[in-house]
């Protein structure tokens, strides 16, 4: 007896993503159901899916890049996903960006983008942009942002170009790519403050507004930018965050912490290392840091990765080793997963049934 397509459309909208991958083959009209983009926006925004932690690692052997993720709360089972083929081909050393509604974006190097959905498998390299650069200039390196416009339902990725020419010296481009018409185009601001490309030094915050560790003249900020209105604001750090190298080496590490935007300060060359943990409320003259906690110390540990559940600290060892650290029980647990030191990067991934095909007909509920 067939089911009420309402109902229907209740009962698949709360089941992961792997099974109604594989209902899409039951029939036509099932395949339509799940490829609808209205009802990909209801998964998305309705489906409590667990967050799952994304590790990027190299092959210590092949010096291959890997992606594998644990699917449990408990990070005891781990899987390996079969990432694009132009991963190892084409790239680099690449970093994961994102996640936004279940998309990474891959950044290799300058004009080496791709967008990626871990769980559909669907990836798409983007367009290499045309636009021209400053005359007889030659690019030395770039950053990548991505997110999503909640106004024109689009992805962009904004990727900044560090430029050098005899002319005008040294200056930023800035190129703004819509996944809505594949194109790249010129950004006609300037970026107000330098990025410091040192540690984790960036991240995206609900979705929108991407965010990076940079310098305005001698003041450390968050440089953030909003997806929606294309603005730059900036955000000094806290006061006390302490003086960034000197004796000790403090490092700063930019991750989300609960939906927030999370700085950690530690000293990056002590063998016994306290990690001063702070989140960011707002934007600009609205921006207030609150400190939360001080974590350690702890021995045998080389860097902060990020955050789990419960205020769980993920971190890399001084050995390449990805661990997890509980300062409710002050206890260590090493995950099982081997990379090469200064190579491991993690996310904390949510699956979803978002196509690169249909970007502009999604409706996604933007957070509070």
């Amino acid at each position: 007896m067939d089911l009420p397509k309402d109902l229907l459309v209740e009962i698949l909208s709360r089941l992961p993503v792997k099974p109604l991958t594989r209902f899409r083959s039951v029939c036509k009209s099932w395949r339509a159901l799940v490829d609808d983009p209205a009802f990909i926006s209801n998964h998305l925004n309705n489906h409590q899916t667990t967050a799952r932690l994304l590790v990027s690692h190299r092959d210590v052997l092949t010096n291959n890049r890997l992606v594998s993720s644990f699917t449990t709360d408990n990070l005891d089972t781990l899987l390996h996903h079969h990432v694009p083929s132009f991963l190892n081909e084409k790239f680099g050393h690449i970093r994961l960006i994102g996640p936004c509604n279940g998309l990474i974006c891959l950044y290799g190097f300058p004009d080496n983008v791709a967008l990626w959905n871990p769980a559909t498998r669907d990836s798409k390299t983007l367009p290499v942009s045309r636009i021209p650069r400053p005359v007889d200039a030659r690019v030395l390196g770039g950053d990548l942002g991505f997110g999503f416009d909640y106004r024109t339902n689009d992805y962009k990725a904004v990727q900044i170009l560090f430029c050098s020419s005899s002319r005008i010296g040294v200056s930023y481009q800035v190129e703004i790519y819509n996944l809505s018409t594949n194109s790249w185009r010129k950004f006609g601001a300037t970026v107000p403050a330098n990025i410091m490309y040192m540690n984790i030094w960036s991240m995206l915050f609900r979705s929108e507004v991407f965010c990076w560790w940079a310098k305005d003249g001698e003041t450390e900020i968050i440089l953030s930018f909003d997806m929606g209105d294309e603005t730059f604001q900036k955000t000094p750090l806290p006061s006390d965050a302490g003086v960034l190298g000197g004796v000790r080496r403090t490092m700063r590490a930019i991750v989300p912490i609960d939906e927030s935007v999370g700085l950690v300060v530690y000293p990056l060359k002590q063998t016994q290392k306290l990690f001063d943990v702070w989140v960011l409320r707002g934007f600009g003259a609205e921006g207030v840091w609150t400190k939360l906690s001080i974590v350690g110390p702890l021995s045998g540990v080389e860097r902060p990765l990020g955050f789990w559940k419960n205020g769980e600290m993920i971190l890399e060892s001084s050995c390449g080793q990805l661990v997890l650290y509980d300062p409710r029980d002050q206890k260590m647990r090493n995950l099982g997963l081997q990379g090469k030191r200064d190579r491991l990067e993690v996310l904390l991934y949510k699956e979803s049934l978002v196509s690169l095909a249909n970007s502009g007909n999604y409706q996604f509920e933007m957070l509070n």
